[in-house]
Order: C-alpha cells, then sequence, then structure tokens
C-alpha cells in the first residue's frame, strides 16, 4: 500500500515549530548513527526528491510522534508543570496521527473485519501496521500478555474482549488487544526511543480512535445521503454531465456517483467534491463498462472521452466548457488524493 505522509510544513505545523528547527532537529538526529532517536528513511519519513542538495521531507506519522517526544522531553520543566493545556494538546496531536494510520490501514483492508459494540476487530496484519512492528515483534508481545494473565492481579489477553476467533480459528484483534500489545512494547520490547513514541502513543488512544472509527461507520449510510443530497443541491439538481436539468414534466432522474469509490475510499465517502451529480442511465452505464473493480475520478474521465464521447458535443460551445470543468476538477480530485492520500491531514 502507498502511505501517505505530511509535508514538512505540515509536520512543523503539528509540533508547533518553525520550518528551520524542525530541520535542524532532523539534522542532529541524522548526524549520529547511534543515537537512539534515528529517523530512517522508509519508516519514518520519505524525501520527496531523490536527488539534489536541499531535499524537501516528508514524514509519516511514527516520525511525526517521534519527533515530538523528543521535543517533550527536551521541554524545560517550569513549563510541563503549569500547562495543563499542553497535555490536551499532546493528547489531540497523538489522536490524529494514530487516527490517520488507522484509516489507511482500514482502507487497504476494507474496514474492519467485525463490529460487537464498542469493540471492533482487526487482522493480525493491520495490528502489525498500525504498530509498526513485524512477526516476531507482535508474537513476543502476545506470549508476554498470555503469561501476564496467569499472574494475580495482572490482566491478560480475553477472548470476546480482546480478540475474536475468525471462522477459519485465526485470531482477530479488537482495540483493547492493540492496545495491550502496544503498551507491553513500550514497557518490554528491546526497542529504540523512536519505536517507543509511536507504540506508546498507540496505546494511549488507540481505544479511542476505534470508536469514533465505529460511530463513524454505523453513520456512514445518512452521512452518504446527506452529502448526496448537499452534491445536488450545489448542482441545481442539473446533470454535471449532460447539462439536463430536472423540471415538471421532465422525468429525468439523477444519481450522485461517487468518484473515488466509496467502498474502497470510505474516508471520502461523504465528501461532496467526491460525488457527481450524473443521469441514473450514464451512471449504470458507467458501472456496467467499469465492472465489479474500484474506480476513481479518471476512470469517469476516460468513460466520458472514449466510451460515451457523444456526451459532449464538440461544436456546441457550452457542451465544451461542462466537458472542460468536469477534466479539471477530476483531474484536480485525483491528484489530490490518489494513492491513499486522505481526506484529512
Amino acid at each position: 500500500m502507498a502511505r501517505d505522509s505530511l509535508t514538512d510544513r505540515e509536520t512543523a505545523k503539528i509540533l508547533r515549530k518553525k520550518i528551520n528547527t524542525l530541520y535542524k532537529t532532523v539534522d542532529f538526529f541524522d548526524s549520529n548513527n547511534e543515537d537512539e532517536w534515528d529517523l530512517i528513511e522508509g519508516e519514518h519519513f520519505e524525501f520527496k526528491r531523490q536527488s539534489g542538495d536541499d531535499r524537501e521531507r516528508r514524514f509519516y506519522e511514527e516520525g511525526v510522534e517521534a519527533l515530538a517526544e523528543y521535543y517533550d522531553r527536551n521541554t524545560p520543566g517550569i513549563v510541563k508543570l503549569v500547562s495543563e493545556a499542553l497535555t490536551h494538546r499532546r493528547r489531540r496531536r497523538k489522536q490524529m496521527l494514530v487516527s490517520r494510520r488507522i484509516t489507511q490501514e482500514l482502507i487497504e483492508a476494507g474496514s474492519l473485519l467485525e463490529v460487537r459494540g464498542e469493540l471492533g476487530f482487526v487482522s493480525r496484519k493491520t495490528c502489525i501496521n498500525i504498530l509498526q512492528t513485524n512477526g516476531r515483534g507482535i508474537n513476543n508481545s502476545i506470549e508476554r500478555l498470555c503469561q501476564t494473565g496467569l499472574l494475580d492481579g495482572e490482566e491478560g489477553l480475553e477472548i470476546e474482549k480482546h480478540f475474536l476467533l475468525s471462522e477459519e480459528g485465526k485470531k482477530i484483534w479488537s482495540q483493547k488487544g492493540l492496545a495491550s500489545m502496544a503498551v507491553d512494547m513500550s514497557h518490554n520490547s528491546s526497542i529504540t526511543k523512536v519505536r517507543k513514541a509511536w507504540v506508546g502513543a498507540v496505546g494511549e488512544v488507540v481505544e479511542d480512535c476505534f470508536k469514533i472509527e465505529i460511530k463513524r461507520l454505523s453513520a456512514a449510510p445518512l452521512r452518504i445521503d446527506k452529502a448526496i443530497a448537499t452534491a445536488k443541491r450545489a448542482a441545481r439538481d442539473t446533470c454535471q454531465v449532460t447539462g439536463k436539468k430536472k423540471a415538471r414534466g421532465r422525468d429525468l432522474s439523477l444519481d450522485g456517483h461517487h468518484l473515488f469509490d466509496k467502498s474502497n475510499r470510505s474516508d471520502l465517502a461523504d465528501f461532496s467534491d467526491n460525488i457527481l451529480v450524473v443521469e441514473s442511465s450514464i451512471h449504470s452505464d458507467f458501472h456496467s463498462w467499469k465492472g465489479g473493480s474500484g474506480c476513481q475520478p479518471k476512470d469517469f474521465l476516460n468513460f466520458s472521452s472514449e466510451i460515451r464521447s457523444d456526451l459532449f458535443d464538440s461544436s456546441n460551445r457550452r457542451s465544451m466548457e461542462r466537458f472542460n470543468s468536469l477534466t479539471v476538477r477530476l483531474t484536480q480530485l485525483q491528484k489530490n488524493y490518489e494513492n491513499n492520500h486522505l481526506r484529512y491531514h
């Protein structure tokens, strides 16, 4: 999966640092390969360009949290004592970063595997990706937690609470299971400060993040209906492809077409900019042509320019204005959100 990342300026804004301060810290980390705060390319950041002396960086959530933890540890003690707002700000930051990671992994997995009340369950692979660990790391953590459950006064792993067994007999994990693994890793794994910063953040806020995700999923049908209604009002009940408008005596059925399909991109499902108002017959033709696979804005552009070129009259000025407007809109949407770039930062 192509991972979304944050620009250097977005990272600096989250950390409330100047861009020059951010890069001074990064340079300091890079100057000592033995330092436990080392940021690793491909794990914590990526270069925007792979050549040149002044290479801008984009940061993954784990890298941002590591930088935040470093700054927190080097904040003067008097500031830490007097600022309750600082504590709340840190928690909001962690929730935002962990939620981004969860959203991307659920896009890849196709949503939660199961929901039972307030508990949502995901696969072992999704747990590994959220924690940014590997098979050995998660196995060691599970083994320690199972042993913990044998000790008086300690909570181990419980079926129906921390995990379930799938029909194939494999364990799928709830947010409580994920939180237990994350807390265990932060305390008991021999990992760097950078890794501890991330799993510590997951352990602290993952339960809240899952509750928000479950609430969002349960409300999705209503939110999607509202987004489609909003898109239709904005389009004035007019097909944004043909220009036909609903009117008395005219039998015109309009649909809200998700340019990035709602099954693969649930984060965009209730985003009105992702909804194209189009005649129902055209909508049906598009999905018949595309088949059951997911779609993106570029697919509708190909469909309208190559398969249904009859939809636009090259000799009609208004028709070509609609085509040009549609091309600009869909091209920009494709650029903004392809490769799992998220709707929010």
